[in-house]
């Protein structure tokens, strides 16, 4: 037995605790035993039961004197009284409490020994732990894992106790006693604790060794970073890139026409882009600012850079909103210069060729007009709505062939203004079902269930089996833990008038799951609820819409990162293909020399010069003749595999990432390693100022009077919530069940509601309106969050403030104070904890998104704070970047002189470092190149 063992191979583990490791992702010998324990507790010796209140938590062992179930306030409350072993009659026994968690009345009986972990309060006379970790003392032969030592405390589950976690490591290390799952560290690394790391981790010794032996796993961990980090900062400095030449007439002509000046900051990040667009390997950097700061902007004046040089320049953004927006303002400004600008999105393509040659004289009308055309142009900007002429997906004539007498559908997709207004119930189906509707469907896993292989050809068979017989089918894909697929349901009998009555995308569901979970628990030996309920479907309303999500559904695995560019994915299935199993994505990246590059633009004189768009830049579809410079806004929205689709060309295009979530100063040192850092710190002249308030729902209509003030005045809100539906699981309000309120409370003032599930084109009429202050009031959920620029907007309450982490709240602050009046912001609570109103404090003190962002680091933590997934941000199994920061430093200058000494690793002492930087651990770096 080896540490790629699999768990199912060992027969002394019950099929129960093998499920119940799954479902923490641990599969081999391996993931077990670098299940790290999240903290120790020193069993030594057990304290005795203290007097007063703790601050810190204490292990305490005691016996149940008696225990009772309570009801107050809706809730139910079990409580065990534990008495000191040995205590005399005037002791004080300790009470522990659970709310909501009546389960474990099953678990804790009178008589029992009980070890609690938790802090200690008081409450009158009564010594209290809330929600204290424990275990049931048993008198049986692995009692001294448990006690009597420094004992590990391991991340758990449903099913799987420590003593459980506990027993089947303390196993393990027996059987594979002196197996290392460390790195390989250089001499300055090592401090002699990596033989039998793994057993010195989780049973140590001593204090010291646990504190030597952590050290050691941590550095091996940020070590293995480091050098993937250093060595993909080389490999991108290798690559043939754009060298852009220019003498910058465009960007100067453009700067200056500007109504504003740039602030000090702007010009130096615009001078450091420019340097690294003149020089022959290609940029890597991230540009980061508070809201507001003038990001984009300078993001322009690079993109006339590239455009000048004879590249073309590509702006991606997260969002549909944020890239017609984007699209709005570059047509505003740029018309003039005679830059031509495109927009790909899935639900709009918009080809924008003003008259006026590229290059214009100095003196001449194209640079001088600059400011005096903003008005004229803006007029036209958001007004046309273009959708694809045509589709390779599911032919209609074919499924009217099919179908029963008398049953024709009068069209594929009915027009805009005559489909009824989609209405949905908690969070799963639309309230209408419309004769031929297509819908898009996704089902997820219950509790993170992975499928095993087995299981998604199940799940596939399943949704194939029906196809033709209650439903077309346009494509379909079996994730790990979830399903997507296009169906339309079809006719199903005639109605006694003779109404063709259609299948009910209810009942469809239905069959689909439980006929494929009772194929897959019979399949894999195992019972219980395999689907949960449908988090998401959608109407498809348009042609574009369908093929919008076709290409998602068929695209998934790979932009998920599930499966690298270039394998293979074996469970989609598409209308056209039986088994599509190839990778959509190229096996080699399309290499182009720079003339050939040159050539193709002679040859396309229409080609825009700028294409903005979202997801949608990442198809094949779009046809760059000569990318030399890619924009990402909100870097940290886009997944690592969709920035790197994006520049995986030859030659290299620039990259510039851009974020208005500040990164933490320790992070930007660390984690974006492999990235040229610019800053900019300087907020411009003329915004105004933004004060915070901070209020409890009680407080509620003191910020409503606020806002019907406000809107007097002229000015315009936002109202924002953190749900679009109510939720059964979160105690939170919903923007579409508050709206209503909402219109009472404002009238006589125009009240909108936007949030994710409004079809692209009503969203942009929405927003349309609010633009043009027709609207004054707009609820909505996060969806503003970026990019929304309307300085007359001076008023932002959000509701559930607790439910956002600090650097989101910042963000949709930001929507506010981008005009010459002083802003507020409202933040209302229904949390009066002590955590909650210190951690929104922090946004009453500053509007520094610097110190913001420290805070919501030290609160919830990287990946938290980024998006693990999205970002490219490790999940590191036991270091911490905050709290191990000094051992970061120290890795990291390990990485970086081993790999400036010996950049090809060619001494054999070196050798044996190759392999960290040949795995990349699955791209978990931000390598956006």
């Amino acid at each position: 037995m080896d540490l790629d063992t699999s768990l199912e191979e060992l027969s002394w583990i019950p099929r129960p605790r093998i499920l119940g490791l799954r479902r923490l992702a641990l599969q081999t010998v391996g993931d077990l035993l670098t299940h790290y324990p999240r903290r120790h507790e020193d069993r030594r010796e057990f304290r005795g039961f203290p007097r007063e209140e703790t601050i810190v938590p204490v292990c305490l062992c005691g016996e149940v004197a008696k225990t009772r179930l309570m009801r107050f306030g809706g809730r139910k409350i079990f409580e065990a009284v534990l008495e000191e072993s040995g205590a005399h009659a005037l002791s004080q026994p300790l009470t522990c409490r659970w709310f909501n968690l009546h389960y474990i009345q099953k678990m804790i009986a009178t008589g029992q020994r009980l070890v609690v972990f938790g802090r200690v309060k008081r409450k009158g006379p009564r010594l209290l732990i809330d929600h204290p970790e424990f275990e049931v003392i048993e008198d049986d032969e692995e009692i001294l894992i448990h006690f009597r030592r420094i004992t590990p405390i391991y991340p758990a589950t449903e099913g799987l106790s420590q003593r459980v976690l506990r027993g089947l490591i303390f196993r393990l290390l027996e059987q594979v006693a002196g197996a290392s799952a460390d790195v390989p560290l250089p001499a300055s690394l090592s401090n002699g604790e990596d033989e039998n790391a793994l057993r010195k981790i989780h049973f140590p010794e001593s204090d010291q060794q646990l504190h030597k032996v952590r050290d050691h796993l941590v550095l091996s961990e940020f070590f293995r970073m480091q050098m993937q980090i250093v060595a993909a900062r080389a490999e991108n400095s290798a690559r043939v890139g754009c060298r852009h030449q220019s003498r910058g007439l465009l960007a100067e002509q453009f700067i200056a026409a500007l109504p504003f000046a740039f602030t000090s900051a702007q010009q130096r990040v615009f001078n450091e882009v420019k340097h690294d667009l003149q020089v022959a390997s290609p940029m890597n950097r991230l540009l980061q600012g508070d809201v507001g700061s003038g990001k984009t902007v300078v993001a322009i004046a690079a993109m006339l850079l590239a455009v000048e040089s004879g590249s073309q320049a590509a702006l991606m953004a997260p969002t549909q909103i944020l890239a017609e927006q984007h699209y709005a303002v570059l047509r505003n400004w740029l018309d003039p210069l005679g830059i031509r600008i495109a927009l790909r999105t899935g639900a709009r393509q918009e080809d924008n060729n003003p008259p006026l040659p590229l290059f214009a004289d100095a003196g001449g009308s194209g640079f001088n007009s600059l400011g005096s055309a903003k008005q004229d142009s803006a007029k036209n900007v958001l007004t046309t709505r273009a959708v694809h002429a045509s589709a390779s997906v599911g032919s209609g004539s074919a499924r009217v062939s099919r179908v029963g007498d008398g049953v024709t559908p009068s069209q594929t997709f009915p027009q805009t203004d005559e489909t009824p207004e989609a209405r949905y119930s908690r969070r799963t189906l639309p309230h209408f079902e419309k004769p031929w509707a297509i819908y898009a469907v996704t089902i997820g896993t219950k509790k993170r269930r992975c499928f095993s292989p087995k299981a998604r050809t199940i799940a596939l068979d399943t949704l194939r089996y029906f196809h033709n017989k209650r439903y077309e089918l346009f494509a379909a894909c079996v994730m790990p833990d979830h399903v997507h697929f296009l169906i339309q349901p079809w006719p199903k009998e005639n109605d006694d008038a003779g109404n063709v009555v259609f299948w009910s995308l209810k009942k469809l569901l239905h069959s689909i799951k439980s006929y494929s979970a009772h194929a897959i628990n019979k399949a894999e030996r195992e019972r219980g609820g395999v689907w949960e309920k449908e988090r998401f479907d959608r109407y498809i309303r348009s042609q574009p819409d369908l093929i919008e999500k076709f290409e998602y559904i068929l695209r998934n695995p790979w932009d998920s990162g599930v499966v690298k560019p270039g394998e293979d994915y074996p469970w989609i299935w598409t209308h056209d293909d039986e088994y599509r199993v190839k990778s959509p994505f190229p096996r080699d990246a399309e290499t182009n020399t720079r003339d050939e590059c040159a050539t193709r633009k002679e040859e396309d004189k229409n080609a825009p010069h700028i294409i903005v768009g979202t997801h949608a830049l990442l198809y094949e579809s779009v046809n760059f003749t000569n990318l030399g410079l890619a924009v990402i806004d909100e870097q940290h929205k886009f997944g690592v595999a969709q920035r790197a689709k994006l520049t995986s060309r030859e030659p290299a295009p620039d990259v510039l990432v851009m974020t208005a979530t500040p990164i933490p100063r320790t992070l930007t040192m660390t984690i974006y390693g492999d990235l040229e850092i610019s800053t900019i710190e300087e907020i411009p002249r003329g915004r105004g100022k933004i004060v915070t308030h901070l209020i409890t729902g009680d407080n509620l209509g003191e910020a409503i009077a606020f806002l019907r003030e406000q809107l007097s005045d002229g000015r315009q809100a936002y109202i924002v919530y953190p749900l679009i539906d109510e939720s059964e699981k979160l105690d939170a309000k919903a923007a579409a069940k508050e709206f209503e309120t909402w219109q009472e409370r404002l009238r006589p003032f125009r009240c909108e509601l936007l949030h994710g599930r409004i079809a692209s084109p009503d969203k942009q009429s929405i927003m349309q309106r609010f633009r043009a202050g027709e609207t004054q009031a707009l609820v909505s959920t996060t969806v503003i969050e970026v990019g929304i620029d309307i300085p007359n907007a001076t008023v932002m309450l959000i509701e559930n403030a607790e439910r956002f982490g600090l650097s989101q709240l910042h963000q949709l602050r930001g929507r506010i104070g981008r005009g010459a009046h002083t802003s507020h912001c409202w933040l209302i609570t229904s949390d009066k904890s002590v955590e909650t109103m210190t951690k929104l404090a922090v946004l009453e003190k500053t509007t520094d998104g610097f110190e913001i962002a420290e805070a919501d680091w030290e609160l919830r933590g990287p990946g938290d704070l980024l998006g693990t997934a999205q970002s490219g941000l490790p999940e590191l199994k036991l270091g911490d970047l905050r709290r191990d920061a000094a051992l970061m430093r120290k890795a990291r200058q390990a990485a970086l002189e081993l790999l400036e000494n010996d950049p090809g690793l060619d001494c054999p002492e070196n050798q044996r470092f190759r392999d960290l930087i040949v795995e990349k651990q699955g791209q978990t770096f931000s390598h956006v190149s």
